[in-house]
């Protein structure tokens, strides 16, 4: 780059040309929300939601870019007040002149996004897209057999939280497909793609049921849980490309991205 210095916008096209904004649905909300192009970025924290804490915590770690999966302003917004906690967050980091940066639907479908770094952590083999999803986002991969009940504890120790299991636990596994996040629309055309058993964060009761009497298994691993783990992959493959460049600069993943707890 002949300096050592980049701005926001080269960061973006980093993300870009790894999961092209392109290939977002219409109904998202991802790219630059916050932030100028060419502010000088000198630190950047990676999260998969945008809240106060993380807020906090970039400011503490002196980024001025954050990264998240999950964008913010999901609905048209008619003003920007601080009588809301998005509002009152949002003004803030454009006080503390922090840019913002989402990549959502089109880091799900990546080559090597979440779904595929779901699958690559679950020890998948031969891993590829299901031809029957003309959305892009399911991924196919292969187990060595083993019963559900042993497949879903393998799954709780990457996860690190509760699987929820619907299926026969004796059933033999094969084949699997996955989809992290709210992946319960594509539960169906899992099971016609061939699949024995599905990995989702989250879907629909009443269809995991009907999907159990057709013998085929689902495996609902909670929507933050399945989708964290692919923070790391965002975080190299920005690396990567500040090391072609030649420069520098902190990176860091959010400690405190998710709302949830676990009760034991």
């Amino acid at each position: 780059m002949g300096n050592t210095h980049l701005n926001v916008s080269t960061i973006f096209d980093y993300v870009d040309n790894f999961a092209p904004f392109s290939t977002c649905e219409s109904w998202d909300n991802s790219g630059l929300l916050a932030g100028r192009k060419q502010n000088e970025v000198k630190g950047i924290l990676f999260a998969l939601d945008f809240s106060s804490r993380v807020l906090n915590e970039a400011i503490e770690q002196n980024a001025n870019l954050i990264i998240t999966h999950h964008p913010i302003m999901f609905s048209g917004k008619k003003n920007l007040c601080e009588d809301t906690e998005e509002g009152r967050t949002l003004c803030e980091l454009i006080r503390r002149n922090i840019s913002l940066i989402s990549a959502h639907t089109n880091f799900d479908k990546a080559k090597g996004g979440v779904n595929d770094t779901l699958a690559e952590k679950l020890g998948l083999s031969d891993i590829g897209p299901a031809e029957n999803d003309e959305e892009g986002y399911l991924r196919l991969g292969l187990i060595d057999p083993m019963p559900l009940k042993r497949f879903a504890l393998c799954v709780k120790e990457l996860t690190g939280d509760a699987v929820r299991v619907y299926g026969n636990p004796e059933k033999i596994i094969r084949t699997v497909a996955v989809c992290g996040g709210a992946g319960g629309e594509f539960a169906f055309t899992a099971m016609r793609a061939g699949a024995d058993a599905y990995v989702t964060g989250e879907m629909r009761y009443h269809d995991s049921i009907d999907l159990a009497q057709m013998g085929f298994a689902t495996l609902h691993c909670g929507h933050d849980a399945t989708e964290r783990i692919a923070m790391e992959k965002m975080k190299t493959v920005v690396a990567e490309e500040l090391r072609k460049d030649g420069v520098s600069i902190p990176l860091a993943i959010s400690k405190t991205d998710s709302f949830s707890m676990r009760i034991i």
